[in-house]
């Protein structure tokens, strides 16, 4: 596996460049493990690389939209499985932090006290993993189950079709016929 493989791709949705060169140091001194950065001015622009990141920081003030709930909810559509951490400012009184977070956003940050932000980014990454493992168990279960349902239906008509043919079989002989076998008439005994 080549060391591009190894690296955490993080897009960053921002139209504050001197916030990004701030989140940038902040990364550059205390990520533990090798990053990559693909910035992106709005979420529109980020549509053609969102596919590519393992986790994403959202600055939901960068589109046009009215509202920067309805921001968080067009890239929560674009993503499944890929955390978004949500830089909010200091004067939203838990307004947008509580929306982002009862929606699906793996933790929130105040735009510029980014002391954290290592932190909530490798803790969002293994939230992450936990959930995306426990779903894969969960559905190989799920389709374990439906497999041995299967199964077991497959085996239950064979059986109903016996016991069908079995009674076929008994009313042919109250009724005079004697056939053991209804395929095959050379056992006839009439």
């Amino acid at each position: 596996m080549g060391a591009e493989q190894l690296k955490i791709h993080i897009v960053i949705i921002d139209n504050d460049v001197s916030e990004i060169a701030e989140i940038q140091t902040w990364l550059e001194s205390d990520m533990r493990v090798p990053w990559t950065i693909c910035h992106c001015v709005d979420v529109k622009e980020a549509r053609s690389v969102i596919h590519k990141a393992d986790l994403v920081i959202l600055k939901p003030d960068t589109d046009d939209l009215p509202s920067s709930k309805e921001v968080f909810k067009s890239l929560e559509g674009m993503v499944f499985e890929i955390p978004i951490i949500v830089l909010t400012n200091a004067e939203d009184q838990h307004g947008l932090s509580t929306f982002v977070m009862e929606q699906g956003a793996a933790d929130t940050i105040i735009r510029g006290q980014f002391a954290r932000l290592v932190d909530a980014i490798e803790f969002a990454l293994i939230r992450q993993k936990i959930t995306t493992d426990a779903r894969r168990v969960a559905d190989q279960a799920l389709s374990d189950t439906h497999d041995k349902r299967v199964s077991d239906l497959s085996e239950t008509a064979q059986v109903r079709a016996s016991e069908t043919e079995k009674s076929r079989q008994i009313l042919r002989m109250f009724s005079g016929d004697y056939a053991v076998d209804a395929q095959d008439k050379t056992k006839t005994t009439k």
